[in-house]
């Protein structure tokens, strides 16, 4: 059995929207933490960047999620 580059694109795509609230909420909760807790260490805006990076990753997972639905249509010749 040979897998398809289109089933490749969807795992992708399911993990990197599954993992993206994990890693957002992670980067939220301990920014915010020390943000709050220490005003005068600057370690709040390395955690919000990872915050960000999750957000990023969400995007990308829905993009692998359509290219890879487009691919597995097409060549079923559903979308021909």
């Amino acid at each position: 059995m040979q897998y398809k580059n289109s089933a490749g694109l969807f795992v992708g795509g399911i993990s990197l929207i599954l993992a993206s609230p994990l890693i957002t909420f992670i980067g939220f909760a301990f920014g915010t933490r020390m943000a709050f807790d220490n005003g005068s260490t600057e370690l709040d805006l390395p955690f919000l960047v990872i915050a960000s990076i999750g957000g990023l990753l969400a995007i990308v997972g829905i993009i692998l999620l359509i290219g890879a639905t487009y691919r597995a249509l097409v060549k079923i010749d559903a979308m021909r």
